[in-house]
C-alpha cells in the first residue's frame, strides 16, 4: 500500500509540474510523395512570444526520443541554463515497425550492402558459406530495396517539412539545429557533407558510420563543409561501450574533421564512460542541448 501511494503521488507531482511548468505541443501532419504520414510534435519555449525571433532544432525519431530530448530541454531552460528555442519532432506515424522501416529508408545515404560489422569475419569464411543478415528493431531485415532514401528524405526535410514549419510559424529565424541518434546520427553526417548551410546547430550521437564499409567516413566527403562560410556548433559523442565499429568510425572522422581546420566551425567530441548505444542518450543529449544554447 505505501508502495502504491508512493507511486501515485509521484504521478500527481509530475502532472501538476506539467501543469505548471510544461511547454505548449502542437502537431502537424506532412505526406511525402508516396504519402507516407509524417507527425511533426512542435514544442515550444515557456513564456513563447509570435513577436520574438526563435531558433529551432529539428529533432529525429521522436517516435522515442520526445520524452528525453523535451525532458532535457525542460529541465535546461527551466533553470535558466540555455536560450528559449522551439523544438521540432520528426517521425512517420504507425506502429514500431513502420518507424524503423522508415528510418531504415530516410536516413540510410546508399543502397545495403553491409554495415561494416564482421566483413573481416566474412572474408575469412567464405570457404564455409557464411550468409549473415541483418534486422532492425520491428524485425525489419536490411535490404537494397527498404535502404538509401537518404537523399530524398533531406529534399524532403527541406523543401516541404522545413518550408511548413517556417512558413506556418515565421518567428523562427534561420538559425537551425538537428539531432540525430545512431541511423539518425548517420543522416546528420549525411546532411552536413552534402548540406552544410541548412543545418548550423548539430548533435550527432552514436552514428552508424559504419554503414557499408564506412562510405562516409572519408576526407573527400568533408569538402563542402570546408568551403562553407556559416557558422556551425557541433556536438558529437558515443558511449565507450558501444560496439567497436561505433567507436572506430566516430574516432576516424573526428580526426577527419579536426584535420580539415574549418574556421567557422565550433566542434566538441565528448565520449562517454560507462554508457552503451542507449544509455548514452540522456547524457549525450542534455551535454549536446546545454553545448549549443548556453
Amino acid at each position: 500500500m505505501t508502495n502504491r501511494i508512493h507511486k501515485i503521488s509521484i504521478i500527481l507531482f509530475l502532472l501538476v509540474f506539467n501543469n505548471i511548468y510544461g511547454q505548449e505541443t502542437e502537431e502537424h501532419k506532412i505526406y511525402s510523395q508516396d504519402e507516407d504520414e509524417y507527425i511533426l510534435k512542435i514544442t515550444f519555449p515557456k513564456n513563447y512570444n509570435i513577436d520574438k525571433e526563435y531558433k529551432t532544432l529539428y529533432y529525429l525519431d521522436a517516435y522515442w526520443l520526445s520524452g528525453i530530448t523535451l525532458g532535457s530541454y525542460t529541465i535546461l531552460n527551466l533553470t535558466n541554463s540555455v536560450q528559449d528555442v522551439v523544438l521540432v519532432g520528426i517521425s512517420l506515424d504507425g506502429s514500431e515497425k513502420d518507424w524503423n522501416k522508415q528510418r531504415d529508408m530516410d536516413f540510410t545515404p546508399s543502397p545495403f550492402k553491409n554495415l561494416g560489422l564482421f566483413e573481416d569475419f566474412k572474408k575469412k569464411n567464405l570457404e564455409n558459406n557464411v550468409k549473415i543478415s541483418f534486422k532492425t528493431g520491428g524485425g525489419n531485415q536490411l535490404n537494397k530495396e527498404n535502404t538509401g532514401g537518404a537523399s530524398l528524405f533531406l529534399d524532403f526535410l527541406e523543401n516541404n517539412i522545413i518550408a511548413f514549419v517556417e512558413n506556418k510559424y515565421p518567428n523562427l529565424n534561420k538559425r537551425r539545429g538537428l539531432l540525430g541518434h545512431s541511423f539518425g546520427g548517420l543522416f546528420g553526417f549525411y546532411t552536413l557533407q552534402n548540406h552544410p548551410e541548412l543545418f548550423k546547430d548539430l548533435i550527432l550521437i552514436s552514428p552508424s558510420l559504419s554503414w557499408n564499409s564506412f562510405e562516409l567516413v572519408d576526407e573527400n566527403k568533408f569538402s563542402k563543409l570546408a568551403e562553407s562560410k556559416s557558422d556551425i556548433k557541433f556536438y558529437h559523442s558515443y558511449g565507450e561501450n558501444e560496439i567497436i565499429a561505433i567507436k572506430k568510425s566516430s574516432n576516424d572522422i573526428k580526426s577527419i574533421i579536426t584535420k580539415l581546420e574549418v574556421g567557422n566551425l565550433d566542434y566538441k567530441f565528448n565520449p562517454f564512460k560507462d554508457s552503451d548505444h542507449h544509455s548514452i542518450l540522456s547524457k549525450a543529449i542534455y551535454d549536446g542541448l546545454l553545448y549549443l544554447y548556453k
